[in-house]
């Protein structure tokens, strides 16, 4: 007869930790989807992790504390229940009722997966052509990490603070226009620019989808998320870019008069 040792897990938290915030982390670290949070927290008992080895399971149980969740380890002895004749449906006591196993056993599984679970939240937020941004959204959370990988987004290097605007990344684009308008003052600055955005412009777009996906999750007790995803996620309408993209050039101008006339004075205040 062998033993498996299984980690329970039944939707309680330590003391004065918040769910939201644990949920968050259990989706960090183990690659969590919202399907399999709302399962483990249903107030059922859940087997969350189930090993013949004592110190995988005892490691296991190590990581999901940390997290803030309360679990416990237990003995199964489910091989052995099998040979024994059923229960009938009315004899079987309510605290023999197996719990529902979620995602982990002893393979590795949980840590080899290519793509992070939000992976189609990410899709819906970017809006038009999710699929396409999805697939370089793959290439920047393989196994459950955020890290670089060389991609190209010709939007992002022909059109620049246009194609931010379009994307709903205002903060960004207001630095791009600042860097932009240094760039104009150095041979070949702008083109560096325009390169260096063109190449980098799907991981920034990741970053921003990530970070709204995020709270998003985090607020989901507060507020809509199909709403928040509406109304936050997707791209401005064209008349909106452009009103935006003009009031930028007029801004631009504007400053570019003002120090045109200030070096027109220099001269005569020597």
């Amino acid at each position: 007869m062998k033993e498996l040792y299984v980690v329970l897990f039944e939707g309680k938290v330590r003391e004065r930790e918040s769910k939201r915030e644990v949920k968050s982390r259990l989706m960090d670290c183990f690659n969590m989807g919202q399907a399999a949070i709302d399962r483990l927290f249903s107030g059922q008992r859940v087997i969350v992790f189930r090993s013949e080895d004592r110190a995988k399971t005892d490691d296991f149980a190590k990581r999901f504390a940390e997290t803030g969740a309360l679990c416990r380890i237990e003995v199964d002895f489910r091989e052995e229940a099998e040979k024994e004749p059923p229960l009938e449906s009315s004899q079987q006591p309510e605290e023999e009722h197996r719990a529902e196993d979620v995602h982990w056993e002893d393979d590795g599984a949980a840590s080899s997966l290519d793509a992070s679970p939000l992976l189609p939240l990410w899709q819906s937020f970017a809006g038009p052509r999710g699929e396409w941004y999805a697939e370089k959204f793959k290439l920047f959370s393989k196994d459950g990490r955020t890290a670089f990988a060389p991609s190209w987004n010709w939007g992002a290097f022909l059109f620049g603070i246009v194609w931010l605007i379009y994307r709903k990344m205002y903060g960004l684009a207001i630095l791009f226009f600042g860097i932009s308008a240094a760039g104009i003052v150095i041979p070949g600055g702008s083109l560096a620019v325009s390169f260096f955005f063109g190449a980098f412009a799907n991981f920034l777009y990741f970053l921003h989808v990530k970070k709204k996906v995020d709270a998003i999750i985090s607020a989901s007790d507060q507020i809509d998320p199909n709403l928040a995803m509406e109304r936050i996620g997707g791209v401005n309408p064209i008349p909106k870019v452009l009103a935006i993209f003009l009031i930028m050039m007029g801004v631009m101008a504007f400053i570019g008069t003002y120090l045109f006339d200030l070096s027109e004075l220099t001269p005569h205040l020597q």
